[in-house]
C-alpha cells in the first residue's frame, strides 16, 4: 500500500483535529495536555515567545478571556513529516470569533508544530502562529477571504 498513512502522522493529524474540538470547546485543561512540559512558543499575538507550560497556559487563559462567545479554529492544507522521535505538522490557519458587538471577527494566520515523542505519546515542543503583514502600511493582514499562497508580483 504505497499511499498508506504511517501511525505516527496518523495520530499527530488526529492531535490536530483534538486540538480544533477543544479550542472551540474552550476547554484549556484538554489543549495544554498536547504541550510537553518545555515548550517554545511564537504566538501572532502577545509577548514575543512563551517559554514552558505555565506561560503558554497562561496566554492561552488571557486569549480566552479576551475572546468572548463561540468561535472557530479550522485547519486547512496540514502537511505532517515524521522522522524518529520528532516530527513537525504546518498548516493554515481559519479562525475567528465574536466581538464586543457581537460581529465575527477572522482572520487566517500560518504555523507550525514541532513534535517531539516522549513515551508513547506525541508532545509540542515549539509552536509559531503568525500573520503576514503589509511591509508599506506595517498592518497586519487580515482577511476574511482564502489568502494567497504566494506574493503577487507587482
Amino acid at each position: 500500500m504505497p499511499n498508506a498513512i504511517h501511525p505516527d502522522e496518523a495520530r499527530i493529524r488526529q492531535l490536530h483535529d483534538e486540538f480544533e474540538v477543544a479550542l472551540k470547546a474552550r476547554d484549556l485543561d484538554r489543549i495544554m495536555t498536547q504541550y510537553a512540559p518545555d515548550v517554545v512558543a511564537f504566538d501572532a499575538v502577545g509577548a514575543l515567545q512563551f517559554a514552558g507550560v505555565p506561560d503558554y497556559h497562561a496566554h492561552w487563559k488571557r486569549c480566552f478571556e479576551f475572546c468572548q462567545g463561540e468561535g472557530f479554529f479550522e485547519t486547512h492544507e496540514l502537511h505532517v513529516e515524521v522522522g524518529g522521535d520528532l516530527a513537525y505538522s504546518r498548516m493554515l490557519s481559519h479562525c475567528g470569533g465574536p466581538n464586543e458587538k457581537g460581529e465575527m471577527q477572522t482572520a487566517w494566520m500560518r504555523g507550525s508544530r514541532v513534535w517531539r515523542r516522549q513515551g508513547d505519546q506525541w508532545r509540542v515542543v515549539h509552536e509559531h502562529f503568525s500573520m503576514p503583514f503589509d511591509m508599506e502600511t506595517g498592518q497586519v493582514c487580515m482577511s476574511d477571504s482564502t489568502p494567497p499562497l504566494q506574493e503577487q508580483a507587482g
